[in-house]
């Protein structure tokens, strides 16, 4: 306790007056220090700076107070104070979060402190006086001192495009797909219209429907009553629907109603659904996830057009995991860092090793099973990294299985096989009969004529078989042939 007294006068006498930000940060991400230059950057007051917990995180979501969300930004790399590591000092960037949930970015030089006995302080942080409103790019970096957040403020950046209020994992990303989806999703929050959200499975649909209302209704002056239409038999989702209509008042007609997996509903139930829509003066809202676009089930008879019609005014098509691999560094990350504040030793990222295999797997059951994955992996975690042993079993044996290749099987022409088979039995046969048509028909248990017709069958004359290197065959063969 008397060294960290010790350790707090001298920050104190040194940094209180400079203009930068400066802050402490011990090992348990406590900021134990702060001047009043950093109090006034966050926007609070330097004893309630004090002490506060920071996360490793960008997901805003993960945060529980106000306080968290602005000062997030500022936590280092766990690896800085991790033991074994050989890091002097790196130069990063941090960011403070306002009350807007805009972020404003400055340079930082992080260096790790220790006591007299190697215990580590925690880490230093010194910020540059200049403020951005962008990630700023560094020129220089050596090779010791290179930037290791790179990830980590790329997805921060990436979220100030995201509504800060909701966690939207898998929005984030740089690939075409990540922007199209994001600009789909801003203007469905923006329209309060029936939307439809379709994908393959474990694409995030569910995730992305609840988002989206919860956008829409800041102050939660609606419910979204769902139905799970996969799992309910016709009669069940017919009560149900039927319940939730008959006790709809007036007041609660902005209510809203999710359909999850609506491509999988029964002929029966699309029926029932189709005409409580179409009742006069009532407003059925929607928003339905589906596996199927359901304009093209309609289309291709499978679906009731008119309800097709009802619940796709607008639409949002989720792909892949394997559509976007560009994408997965930004969306493990982001995984990954959303669960921070929960563990004990936080996690900053992944080994190179450990990204080049989520590149080259194929995901099937998509962002679901990369989530699965990466938990999984923490909690096995010894490290402020994940590394190759850390990943699961069924990870390891699906890549295993994937680098060895599926065996391509051989079609197998049985009439060809067999002509083969026959043909090399009567070529012997004849060796055997030393050219004797009647005895080799005898030995292979056929009539002469026969083995004439097979003879030309083949193009196979006694000379052929008298000269090839057919090996003698027992006569029992034949005997077995004839029985």
């Amino acid at each position: 306790m008397a060294k960290s007294k010790t350790s707090t006068r001298i920050l104190n006498r040194v940094f209180d007056k400079t203009s930068s930000p400066v802050y402490l940060v011990s090992p348990d991400n406590q900021i134990s220090y702060a001047n009043q230059a950093c109090a006034n950057w966050v926007g609070v007051e330097v004893d309630e700076l004090k002490l506060a917990s920071c996360v490793f995180t960008s997901t805003d979501s993960a945060t529980e107070t106000k306080l968290l969300s602005k000062i997030q930004g500022l936590t280092p790399d766990p690896r800085l104070t991790e033991k074994g590591k050989d890091i002097d000092w790196v130069r990063s960037v941090v960011f403070a979060t306002n009350d807007q949930g805009e972020k404003t970015w400055r340079l930082a030089s992080m260096t790790p402190l220790s006591d007299a006995d190697q215990n580590s302080i925690g880490v230093l942080v010194v910020c540059e006086s200049k403020t951005h409103h962008s990630p700023p790019v560094e020129q220089e970096k050596a090779s010791k001192n290179e930037d290791r957040n790179q990830m980590h403020v790329a997805l921060a950046e990436i979220r100030t495009s995201i509504d800060q209020a909701h966690s939207m994992e898998s929005l984030v990303g740089s690939s075409p797909f990540a922007n199209r989806i994001r600009r789909q999703v801003e203007t469905a929050i923006a329209h309060n219209s029936d939307l439809l959200i379709h994908g393959p499975p474990g694409t995030g649909k569910e995730h992305l429907a609840r988002t989206i209302h919860a956008a829409r209704d800041k102050n939660n002056e609606t419910e979204l009553i769902s139905i799970h239409c996969s799992i309910a038999d016709q009669k069940l989702i017919q009560q149900n629907i039927k319940d939730i209509v008959s006790t709809r008042t007036p007041a609660s007609n902005n209510d809203w109603l999710l359909l999850l997996d609506v491509d999988q509903l029964g002929e029966a139930a699309q029926n029932e659904l189709l005409g409580f829509v179409q009742l006069p003066n009532f407003r059925l809202q929607i928003i339905a996830t589906s596996s199927q676009n359901l304009i093209e089930l309609a289309n291709q008879k499978a679906y009731a057009t008119e309800l097709a019609y009802y619940m796709s005014p607008s639409t949002i098509e989720l792909p892949t995991l394997a559509q976007r691999l560009e994408d997965i560094p930004f969306l493990a990350q982001a995984l990954l860092e959303r669960d921070n504040h929960r563990r004990e030793r936080q996690l900053s990222g992944f080994s190179i090793d450990v990204m080049q295999q989520f590149a080259e797997y194929n995901w099937p059951e998509n962002i679901d099973e990369l989530n699965r994955t990466i938990q999984l992996a923490a909690q096995t975690c010894s490290s402020s990294q994940i590394e190759t042993s850390d990943l699961p079993d069924e990870f390891r044996n699906a890549m295993s299985a994937l680098r060895i290749g599926t065996r391509v099987e051989t079609e197998i022409n049985l009439e060809q096989f067999l002509g083969q088979v026959e043909k090399e039995l009567i070529a012997r046969a004849i060796k055997q009969a030393k050219d004797n048509k009647t005895k080799a028909a005898k030995l292979l248990g056929i009539s002469r004529p026969k083995l004439l017709r097979r003879l030309q069958h083949f193009e196979l004359d006694a000379s052929e078989a008298k000269d090839g290197n057919s090996d003698q065959l027992d006569p029992s063969v034949f005997e077995e042939l004839d029985s």
